[in-house]
This record gives C-alpha cells, structure tokens and sequence, in this order.
C-alpha cells in the first residue's frame, strides 16, 4: 500500500494543471452551508477512547473555514515497570486536540458545488497531552512511593491538499491526503519522590527508548542527550497530516 502514495503523488500536478484553463466557468452555488464531521485519525491510530468533531462552514461558491476540537490519549508507553526501578501503582492521562482550515475549492477542476470536490488549504493544528503515574520505588527496604508526570504538546503550521465527496446530498467522504507542515514539539517530564539523579536519568532513557521504538518517525528531531539529561522537549521540526473524516451536509 505504501508504494502507491508516490505515485498519486507525482500525478497530482497532473490532476492540478492539466488542460487549458476555462475562462467561461463559474463555480455553482452550494445546496447546504454546513458540514458537521467525525474525523476517525486519532482513534484509528491512538486509541478507541479519542472522539473528534469538525465544523466546516461554507463561505460562497470556493471557499470554506473548518474548525476541529477532540479529546485526545495515547496507549501506555510502558508496562508496571520502567528500568527495573519502579512499579506504576496509578494511571492518569488526558489530552486535546483543536485544528482550524481555510479551504479554497478548486473549482475549475470541480464540477459540483461545495463541499465536493478537490481543495487546497492552509492550516494550523495543536495536540496537547498529560500523565500523571504513581509509583513505588523498587528494591528499598522501605516503602518509598512517588509520581512520575509528564506533559507533551505540538504546535504545526502548514499546508494541506485533499478531496471531499458528497454522497446523496447528504453525507461526506472527506480525506486530507497531503499536508506537511512545520511543527514545533514541547514537553517535559517531573519526578516526585525519593530517587536519585542517577535513576531518574535511567529512567528518562527507559521512556525515551519507547517512544523511539513505538513511533520510529520521532528520531529524527526528538534528541536523546536533551531529553535524557534535561527531562525536556523543545524543538522545532516537520510534521505530516492525513485525516479521513464522515460527515453529514445541511
């Protein structure tokens, strides 16, 4: 399946500049002026748990604005234990996710009105995700508990390419296909409790190990000496966005 997107890819000037431009043609009026979507990505990607809704309002004949708002969690990165050091008594972790679109509609391409068809939009998206765990400190003779809390967010500008259908009038069919962006990635994570600096940096290298493996795309801006040694995330760097969402038109 991944070979195909290069192909789609390299046909999409095609798709966009192909054939003699029509002077005489005017974009149709659209039947219905709202779009309320449910964009399946994060639950198809993190977890059932997150729920997120859109909002696309139309404009006129080519162009539209889209705001989305979710709740946003991620799967656990790590088991009861982290480093043979600590066991995890206690889960807590919440997060959102808000996206605003301003659409222009390609309508020398389109035939239909809005909302069907091919666009092109700039776009601005932000995640922001938190986790608090409990913990008790492994291999004391006593009992030592503590927490672990962390907090991760990005912030992406960019630019996006997709298509939407419209089916009975009704229901909507709408993928982001392209959209890169620049993103800036920002986080941190805190211990309470008695462990020493040694542990908490074998720690910090544990939780770094497993975000690697899990979402191998992160290595090539999430550096290990500045979370390891810091505990931090600030960074700039690209991000991606694809996104397919259902929807009703009304």
């Amino acid at each position: 399946m991944r070979h195909i997107y290069p192909i789609i890819l390299s046909l999409l000037p095609l798709a966009l500049f192909a054939g003699e431009p029509d002077t005489t043609f005017k974009a149709p009026e659209p039947i219905h002026r709202n779009v309320i979507k449910w964009n399946l990505t994060p639950m198809l990607l993190w977890s059932s748990r997150n729920v997120t809704l859109s909002y696309e309002r139309i404009l006129g004949p080519k162009q539209s604005f889209t705001v989305g708002l979710g709740y946003l969690e991620f799967p656990p990165l790590f088991n009861d234990t982290i480093a043979n050091l600590i066991s995890i008594t206690s889960r807590k972790k919440q997060g959102i996710n808000i996206s605003f679109e301003y659409r222009f509609y390609l309508m020398k391409r389109n035939r239909r009105p809005i909302p069907d068809g091919l666009y092109i939009a700039p776009y601005t998206s932000f995640y922001g995700y938190s986790f608090k765990n409990g913990f008790d400190v492994m291999k004391t003779t006593v009992d030592t508990v503590g927490s672990v809390s962390g907090r991760f967010y990005c912030l992406n500008v960019g630019f996006e390419l997709g298509y939407q259908f419209v089916f009975w009038k009704r229901f909507t069919l709408d993928l982001i296909l392209f959209g890169p962006s620049i993103s800036y990635y920002g986080g941190e994570l805190t211990f309470d409790g008695g462990l020493n600096p040694d542990d908490i940096q074998n720690i910090d290298d544990e939780i770094y190990n497993q975000i690697v493996e899990r979402y191998p795309f992160v290595r090539s801006f999430f550096t290990s000496t500045t979370f390891v040694q810091k505990g931090k995330l600030d960074i700039f760097g690209l991000g991606f966005r694809y996104v397919i969402q259902l929807g009703f038109h009304f």
